[in-house]
């Protein structure tokens, strides 16, 4: 566990320093970043990490330089689009629409300006619209109860109101208040600054 917790220690502090130095010393900062990745293989935690975060400090380092990723300054950043095809048979019909399985996947391509060395990285494909409809309409309808479901239909009344009758409630809104203002003045003993006016 002390063994975990100094490795951990260790690289957040060559992680730190080489992020405040990646502007002033570009090559002090690649050095910290080369000798992070160095520790992370030799205690092996490159195996034992997640792919997300295995992903994460590849877009944040140069695996061949150690330089610091940073977009528009010392990497570019691409998106690269490649179709999927499944055997040696290419879709021979190009008048027929893909399929949702059938959407082309793309990746990122990290290219280090220090060393030239790419990296790319998948995106994972965006789930479409129905499904995501789906889910929404799932998770609403799972977390609403009767008075959820009375509410929203007098927002919908509302919602769906012409312009008309919103002008007109809107107005007689208006109406209310100067009537409720007039009488509240009237009634009222002392001098008013509209009775200096005239």
């Amino acid at each position: 566990m002390a063994k975990v917790d100094l490795l951990q220690s260790r690289l957040d502090f060559l992680r730190e320093a080489a992020h405040l130095l990646a502007i002033p010393s570009p090559t002090t900062s690649a050095t910290l970043g080369t000798a992070r990745d160095r520790l992370f293989e030799e205690h092996d935690a490159d195996l034992d990490a997640p792919k997300k975060e295995w992903n994460a400090l590849r877009r944040e380092v140069c695996g061949a330089c150690g330089n610091l990723m940073i977009p528009g300054r010392t990497c570019e950043v691409a998106y690269h689009v490649r179709s999927k095809v499944i055997g040696k048979k290419a879709n021979k019909d190009t008048s027929k629409p893909a399929s949702t399985s059938e959407r082309p996947e793309k990746d990122v391509v990290y290219s280090c300006l220090r060393c030239n060395r790419t990296t790319i990285q998948p995106l994972p494909p965006r789930p479409s619209r129905h499904a995501k409809q789906l889910t929404r309409a799932n998770d609403m309808g799972s977390h609403m109860g009767a008075s959820n479901v009375h509410a929203k239909s007098t927002e919908t009344k509302a919602a769906n109101a012409s312009s008309k009758q919103r002008k007109k409630t809107r107005k007689g809104g208006l109406q209310a208040l100067l009537d409720k203002s007039k009488t509240q003045t009237s009634g009222s003993l002392g001098l008013d600054l509209m009775d200096f006016m005239q």
